[in-house]
């Protein structure tokens, strides 16, 4: 038999269900009040604990580092990550550090097993395998002798193209694959729990390098890689940046005029560069959410007050028949936590709806997207909230009834409420009102910031466009004129498509780092001041009619033409940031110029700059400083040290119809050239530019929504605890008509009355959105923090919004026949 006190806890839960299925609208509001806070909380902590907190997904992954690099006389504080010789050179003789695995990302064509497709592959160092402890799901990892220059190729394949591609075939290990029109074995399948460095991989192959390659011409000083190392047993970062600081310094003299001798190690932990800055934008983004859980708690918490004086005669009679403070207790408790467990309930599920949906539309910047989802930790913290509020809201009518001894006689009495019994509502009104109106202003912030994110010019029309990359296979364009004659031959074929007006390509569009190249400038006839150093530009080569088919003002000279790219002239033509740095107060048309050190060819292959383009956005639209750039025709120039290879190019046409519909018909104008080229990457210049600005869209949106939720749960539970009190005070409405008070009397006293509770929150909210200001900032493009517009029009729509709260229960008050309101006794 079940013991007397478990009896009566089921007992009371059993009354105390069947008294909130009798008050149907407060059982509701309540739950939904609270599921809608908890299951925002509930999401938006999942993602910070999946993203932020929690371990990458290998053993020991605390101690992986990303080893990085920064060089203070240029004024790159990091982004510099690795040099092929300074790999061999930290691997040979560091001693912080217990593995290294060095890699860059690139794309090959997939070939056989239906159409041609081109993937992402990551180039790799077979140490990687071993370094992240990671095995295959079947098959092996490479081998170190796979590694070599002149090895066997060999693939791992992710999870994902093994089933999307192969249909999970169990017997594909061991079978050929053509990558880029080599016949490759597949040695191995990835878990589908392995996304490294992200999910965006499709296969894994080794990177043909050596000691003795790292160090040839071709790859000095090429910082293309990157590398993440294990940090030694007992070392630091501060020393593991000491030690490669020194070593970078000692391979200066082996590889002089590569600045090796200039750089400084900026090595971070492995996790903190996957997360990078979106960290900080998470935890604004979890802290809002936590706001809006107050305002739902002030909420329900006044639905509480509400409740418990409705229940007073309820509690005397209990008091009469001798219940003491358990039995009280346990006779709220069990409603509370009927509330808060159905509130709980209703809140897992829209959370996990919420995960999913975040999971399908968030941004591609976000990182370890693809990690998040409903786990333990969530369930367990929706537990928690869960049974927080439940004794939270269980405890608020025991805090406002532990000191009243009421009769039942009492408790039926009709009174006159004073000003005390409900100061606790106001504080509650004001608190909801300082948190609406932070997040107001948060969101308007945001809302401004996005609003002139969009509003910057790109330096090109991304309208009516279709852009995608096409790779050629290496083994069958080994030389670059028949790269180039290739790539001439399928504009040729895409500007012949009806519809069609321009078509073009380039080996990197603006917003894309992909097939992006930087190298020093050098100017003919300027010789570099002692120890100064040249400076960066970033180059790719163009087809001609690059900058009229993506309608890049031209601002002097003349622009790229295809007869430039079928003569191979040594022409370029460049922004008009480098125009103003590299020759200030002076006309830069017919001045030439170089990428590359000049002293390392007798012919330094100077090229003649003939025109000048506007700016355009390199990496993200929010760029404080245009990066100076050089865009050379795709052609050979063998005499010049550093060259945009042709293997890969993106192509831009522009289109009178839907660019989309242009999908089709540009794959089979590319089959028309080379049957097992592919298309990748198939996007709109606007899908681009708006992926450039989707971070801050994520925030904005998010920081709305939790803005447009408390500011409902707010003037709702302004507009209760006004209408509550006005019920409270029926009688005295009465006394006060009788006596000859007008209606507008009435109006003013209830509004002043809550009135000056919104007036209090909204000085309060205000204080606080100017105090917290520089948390934003970070976030914020174009707008500061203290932007008197977004605050002053936030402060105003939260007054006005709220006055009405108050003033559409003070109206009906007013209305109220003196006669009916004393008969209310």
């Amino acid at each position: 038999m079940p013991s007397p006190s478990v009896d009566r806890l089921s007992r009371e839960l059993r009354h105390a269900a069947r008294r909130l299925a009798r008050t149907p609208v407060f059982t509701l509001a309540a739950m939904l009040t609270l599921a809608l806070a908890i299951s925002a909380n509930v999401a938006i902590f999942t993602i910070v604990h999946r993203v932020v907190l929690n371990p990458l997904p290998y053993r020991d992954s605390s101690r992986l580092l990303l080893l990085d690099h920064g060089l203070p006389s240029r004024n790159i504080a990091s982004g510099l990550s690795m040099s092929a010789e300074l790999y061999y050179q930290y691997r040979e003789r560091a001693r912080t550090l217990d593995g290294m695995a060095m890699y860059r990302a690139g794309e090959q064509t997939l070939t056989g097993h239906g159409v041609p497709e081109r993937i992402r592959v990551l180039r790799t160092t077979p140490s990687l395998g071993p370094l992240l402890h990671t095995n295959p799901e079947r098959g092996r990892w490479f081998a170190e002798e796979e590694g070599a220059p002149g090895a066997a190729p060999a693939v791992v394949l992710s999870h994902g193209l093994w089933v999307r591609r192969y249909g999970q075939d169990p017997d594909i290990v061991g079978k050929l694959v053509a990558l880029d029109g080599v016949p490759t074995p597949v040695v191995g399948i990835m878990p589908a729990s392995f996304a490294f460095p992200d999910s965006r991989i499709d296969a894994w192959v080794p990177d043909p390098i050596s000691a003795t390659t790292a160090n040839s011409r071709a790859n000095s000083g090429v910082f293309d890689r990157t590398v993440v190392a294990r940090i030694g047993d007992g070392a630091t970062i501060a020393a593991v940046r000491a030690e490669l600081t020194r070593l970078s310094a000692e391979l200066a003299p082996v590889a002089p005029n590569n600045g090796y001798d200039q750089l400084v190690s900026t090595a971070t932990t492995l996790l903190q560069a996957t997360v990078g800055r979106i960290s900080h934008t998470l935890w604004i983004l979890l802290a809002s959410v936590a706001l809006v859980l107050l305002v739902a708690c002030a909420n329900v918490a006044n639905l509480f007050l509400v409740r418990s004086d409705a229940k007073q005669r309820d509690v005397a009679v209990r008091r009469a028949l001798g219940a003491g403070f358990g039995g009280i207790a346990a006779y709220f408790f069990a409603e509370s936590a009927w509330l808060a467990v159905g509130g709980g309930s209703i809140g897992l599920v829209l959370a996990w709806a919420g995960i999913e949906l975040l999971r399908a539309v968030g941004p591609a910047t976000l990182p370890r997207l693809h990690e998040v989802r409903l786990d333990t930790v969530a369930v367990a913290c929706a537990a928690a909230l869960t049974a927080a509020s439940a004794i939270l809201f269980g405890s608020i009518p025991l805090l406002r009834l532990a000191p009243r001894r009421l009769s039942v006689q009492d408790s039926g009495r009709g009174q006159t409420t004073s000003r005390a019994r409900h100061r606790v509502r106001h504080v509650l009104m004001a608190a909801q009102v300082a948190v609406a109106l932070v997040l107001l202003a948060a969101s308007g912030l945001m809302l401004r910031s996005f609003q002139k994110l969009r509003a910057v010019d790109p330096g090109f029309d991304a309208t009516s466009t279709l852009s995608f990359r096409v790779g050629l296979p290496p083994a069958d364009y080994r030389d670059r004129d028949r790269a180039a004659a290739a790539h001439r031959a399928m504009l040729d074929r895409l500007a012949a498509i009806p519809g069609v007006t321009a078509a073009s390509a380039a080996t990197c569009l603006p917003l894309s780092e992909q097939g992006c190249f930087a190298g020093p400038l050098f100017v003919e006839h300027r010789a570099l001041e002692p120890g100064a150093n040249a400076a960066l530009v970033r180059f790719l080569a163009v087809a001609g009619g690059y900058f009229d088919t993506m309608r890049m003002r031209l601002l002097r000279g003349r622009p790229i033409d295809r007869s430039d790219v079928e003569r191979g002239e040594a022409v370029v033509v460049v922004n008009d940031m480098l125009a103003r740095t590299a020759f200030p107060n002076q006309d830069p048309i017919g001045q030439r110029v170089r990428i590359g050190n000049p002293t390392l060819t007798t012919d330094p292959a100077w090229l003649t700059i003939v025109g000048v383009v506007a700016n355009t956005a390199y990496r993200s639209l929010a760029e404080r400083n245009p990066v100076p750039q050089m865009y050379l025709p795709m052609a050979a120039f063998p005499a010049l040290n550093i060259v945009p290879p042709l293997g890969a190019m993106s192509y831009v046409l522009r289109t009178t119809m839907p660019p989309l519909e242009l999908a089709a018909p540009a794959r089979r104008a590319v089959a028309g050239v080379d049957e097992n080229l592919a298309l990748a990457q198939l996007l709109t210049l606007q899908d681009i530019v708006d992926r450039a600005s989707s971070q801050t869209a994520f925030t904005m949106v998010l920081l709305v929504a939790a803005a447009g939720v408390a500011l409902v749960l707010g003037v709702v539970g302004i507009y209760g605890a006004t209408a509550y009190i006005v019920s409270q005070r029926t009688a005295e409405i009465g006394v006060r008509l009788a006596l000859g008070a007008t209606a507008h009397d009435v109006v003013t006293m209830i509004v002043q009355q809550s009135g000056t509770a919104a007036l209090i929150g909204v000085a309060v909210g205000l204080a606080t959105a100017l105090a917290g200001g520089r948390v934003m900032q970070s976030l914020l493009y174009g707008v500061t923090a203290h932007d008197a517009a977004v605050l002053v029009v936030t402060t105003l729509t939260l007054l006005a919004v709220a006055l009405v709260a108050c003033w559409l229960p003070a109206r009906r008050a007013a209305r109220l026949n003196p006669l009916d309101a004393l008969r209310v006794d």
